[in-house]
């Protein structure tokens, strides 16, 4: 999962890697609506690497979020703590910062997994398959634990023929209109966590977004030619 436990569910599986989804109200008796803290702790991270402490304290008292300067979570916390926060900072920095600080998030957040969740092993496991394998067991991994990091909207993939991802109902835009695609937190995870695992030079980049009017916040995954 994005936010712990990826470790438990990677293995291989008979999927074909058409199009694989995921929605919330599949998984069981869970808490809808809860995501992982990464979510806010490694934005708050990524707001004091790129501002320094007391500028980006600033920002979080000037925005309401001061609780967070020394109050962050150990715990799942509701999807609408993040909302929050993506919209405090569009307002406070602007989309294009925003845009920023959330793909540095992403990547922070990856690497927190790499480091405490994926075991050794299976990172190497990953590292040797052919790519193709390699990228269609980390997505079908993430699909299983997908609710922890896309709360009450849906993540789907295709993993063979056009390479992507997709969520539905993204947090990260919820409620936003911008000029362009701001989602950067979901591509900066997916693509460090691709980077590491299956291909080094792999890119993720978000195509179309909710907060440009699309259904479906859309990210193509590129590997070199």
């Amino acid at each position: 999962m994005i936010d712990g436990g990826l470790c438990s569910i990677i293995q291989p599986t008979e999927e074909n890697g058409q199009l694989h989804q995921q929605r919330v109200s599949d998984i069981g008796d869970v808490n809808y609506g809860k995501i992982g803290p990464n979510s806010i702790i490694q934005t708050v991270a990524a707001l004091k690497e790129k501002y320094g402490d007391e500028k980006a304290d600033d920002i979080l008292r000037q925005g309401g979020k001061g609780y967070l300067i020394d109050n962050l979570p150990s715990e799942m916390v509701d999807e609408k703590e993040f909302i929050s926060l993506v919209h405090m900072l569009a307002s406070s920095i602007g989309h294009t910062e925003t845009k920023t600080i959330l793909r540095r998030s992403g990547e922070l957040t990856a690497k927190y997994l790499l480091k405490h969740r994926i075991p050794g092993p299976i990172q190497w496991l990953l590292k040797v398959m052919p790519a193709q394998q390699g990228l269609r067991i980390l997505l079908s991994a993430i699909s299983k634990n997908a609710w922890t990091f896309v709360g009450t909207g849906k993540f789907s993939y295709d993993s063979e023929n056009e390479k992507k991802i997709y969520i539905e109902n993204c947090l990260s835009c919820r409620g936003l209109h911008s000029s362009q695609p701001i989602c950067s937190f979901y591509e900066g995870t997916f693509e460090k966590l691709i980077q590491t695992l299956v291909v080094s030079r792999a890119q993720v980049r978000e195509t179309e977004c909710i907060a440009l009017g699309a259904k479906t916040c859309t990210y193509r995954i590129e590997f070199p030619k």
